[in-house]
C-alpha cells in the first residue's frame, strides 16, 4: 500500500508540468470558499453549487497561499490515478487474477468519456470515484468503518451518493452491531455538511438545490432519455459487449453503475441539468464490469474450444484471430478519447496562462484597493470565481455576466484560445493596462 502511495503521488506530480494544473470554473469557487471558511467566513451567494468536502479541503489548503490551487489539481489528479489503480485490482480480481483484465479495467476507467478533462481541472468525479471503489474493496475485507467513511465521502461530494450510503449504512446496522454507533451520526452530519453553510452563505439553506435546476452552460441533456444516451457515449462501446457477458461476481458493480445513471437521468428528468460528468462515476462501474465480462467470455470461449477439440474454432490460425480482434476493437473505440489528449493540454496551457497573468493584471491596474475602489469589476462568463480568487473578495463582487456600465473595471481575455475576447466594452470604458492574455479597461466616474 506504502509503495502504490508513492507511485500514486508521483504519477499525480509528474502530470503537473504536462498538463497544466489551472482549475476549472467549480473548483476556483471551492478554493474560494475554502479560503473563507479558513478566514472565518463564508458567502455562497451567486456561486454553483455547494459541495462540503471540496470547501473543507480547500480551507484546508487555504494557508498555503498562491500554492493551495495547484495543490488541489494535484490532490484530484493523485485520486484519478489511484481509481486507476483501484479499477486495476477490482478487474483483475474479476477476471480470477488475471493482470491483462486489470490493466483493461484501469484503462477502461481512465478513457471513460470526461474522466481525463475532470483530473485535469480538479473536478469532484475523479475524488468520487477514488472513495467509492476504495469504500467497496473495503467492504469486502471486512472493514466495515472505513467503508462507511468512504461513502460519507462520496456523499459529501454528490447528493446522488446519499441513496447508495442509505442502503450501506441499513447492511451495517444489521449485520454488524459495531458500527451501529456511526449510523445515527452519519444521518445527522451529511445532510448538515450540506445544508449549515449553504444557510450561513446564503440564507438559504437549499440554495444549491436551486442552483442545481439551472441549465448547464453550454447545453447538457435535457430529460432521461438524453441523459441516458450521454451515458452510453461515456463507456467505449466494446465494453457494452462485455456488460453481456458480465458474471455472478460483476453482477453488483453492473447494478450499482446503472442505478446511479438511472438516478442521475431521473434527476434530469425532473428539471436537474444531468451533466455528462455526473453521470461519469457509474459509466466508470459499468466500464469496469464490461471488461470483466469480456474477461469472463474470452474464458469461457476458451474452455469450450479445450473441451470440445472437434469444433473448427479451435483450429490455430481462428484461436490467432480472436484476441487481436478485440485488441483491435478497443483500439479503434479508444483512438478518439487519446486524440482529444493534446487539445486537452492547449486548453489547459491557456487557462494557466489566464490564472497567472490576473493577478499581474490587476496589479497593472493599480492593484487591489484602486479596482475595488473604482466600482465593480467585469471579467466575462466562467471567470467571476478566478477574479473573485485573485481580488479576495466574495464572489458577489464580481460581475461575469452583465454588460459593463461605469463606475468599473472590465478585464477582458479569451475564454478560451479560439473564442472571442470578453466582455464587449464601449465608452466611457478606456484602455488601463493589457498584461498577458488580460486587457484592462477602466472608466472610475459615474456616466
Amino acid at each position: 500500500m506504502a509503495r502504490a502511495l508513492l507511485v500514486i503521488v508521483a504519477i499525480a506530480a509528474a502530470s503537473l508540468p504536462l498538463v497544466r494544473a489551472a482549475p476549472g470554473y467549480d473548483p476556483w469557487t471551492w478554493l474560494l470558499w475554502g479560503r473563507e471558511v479558513a478566514g472565518g467566513g463564508l458567502s455562497t451567494v451567486g456561486g454553483p453549487a455547494f459541495k462540503p468536502l471540496p470547501v473543507a479541503i480547500c480551507a484546508l489548503l487555504a494557508p498555503l497561499g498562491g500554492a493551495a490551487p495547484w495543490l488541489w489539481v494535484a490532490l484530484v489528479r493523485a485520486a484519478a490515478v489511484a481509481a486507476c489503480w483501484l479499477a486495476f485490482r477490482l478487474g483483475r480480481r474479476l477476471a480470477d487474477g488475471s493482470a491483462a483484465a486489470g490493466v483493461l479495467a484501469a484503462a477502461a476507467v481512465a478513457l471513460c468519456g470526461g474522466f481525463a478533462l475532470q483530473a485535469a481541472v480538479g473536478g469532484e468525479a475523479p475524488l468520487l470515484l477514488a472513495f467509492a471503489l476504495a469504500g467497496a474493496e473495503a467492504w469486502r475485507a471486512g472493514r466495515t468503518r472505513t467503508a462507511l467513511a468512504c461513502g460519507v465521502a462520496c456523499a459529501l461530494l454528490r447528493v446522488e451518493a446519499w441513496p447508495f450510503l442509505l442502503v450501506a449504512a441499513a447492511v451495517a446496522w444489521r449485520r454488524h452491531p459495531h458500527v451501529r454507533m456511526m449510523v445515527p451520526a452519519l444521518a445527522v452530519l451529511v445532510p448538515a455538511a450540506w445544508f449549515v453553510p449553504e444557510w450561513i452563505g446564503s440564507g438559504d439553506p437549499l440554495r444549491s438545490g436551486a442552483r442545481a435546476l439551472e441549465p448547464a452552460v453550454g447545453g447538457g441533456p435535457a430529460g432521461a432519455l438524453a441523459s441516458l444516451e450521454a451515458a452510453a457515449s461515456l463507456v467505449l462501446w466494446p465494453l457494452w459487449i462485455g456488460l453481456l457477458a458480465a458474471g455472478r461476481a460483476a453482477r453488483p458493480l453492473l447494478a450499482a453503475g446503472a442505478a446511479w445513471i438511472l438516478l442521475v437521468a431521473a434527476m434530469a428528468q425532473a428539471g436537474f441539468s444531468g451533466e455528462p460528468r455526473y453521470l461519469l462515476p457509474g459509466a466508470a462501474l459499468l466500464a469496469i464490469a464490461g471488461v470483466a465480462g469480456l474477461a469472463r467470455g474470452w474464458s469461457d470461449l476458451t474452455s469450450y474450444m479445450t473441451v470440445n477439440s472437434y469444433h473448427p474454432l479451435t483450429h490455430t490460425p481462428y484461436m490467432r484471430v480472436v484476441t487481436p480482434i478485440l485488441a483491435l476493437l478497443l483500439a479503434t473505440a479508444a483512438a478518439p478519447r487519446l486524440a482529444d489528449v493534446p487539445a486537452l493540454r492547449d486548453a489547459q496551457a491557456h487557462q494557466w496562462a489566464l490564472a497567472r497573468d490576473l493577478g499581474a493584471a490587476v496589479d497593472a491596474a493599480g492593484g487591489r484597493s484602486v479596482v475595488l475602489a473604482c466600482g465593480t469589476p467585469y471579467v466575462g462568463p466562467l471567470r467571476g470565481p478566478l477574479m473573485a480568487y485573485r481580488l479576495r473578495v466574495s464572489k458577489r463582487m464580481v460581475e461575469p455576466d452583465a454588460v459593463p456600465r461605469a463606475p468599473g473595471v472590465v478585464f477582458r481575455a479569451r475564454l478560451t484560445a479560439a473564442s472571442p475576447p470578453a466582455p464587449e466594452t464601449a465608452a466611457p470604458f478606456e484602455p488601463a493596462a493589457r498584461v498577458g492574455e488580460w486587457e484592462v479597461l477602466a472608466s472610475c466616474a459615474q456616466n
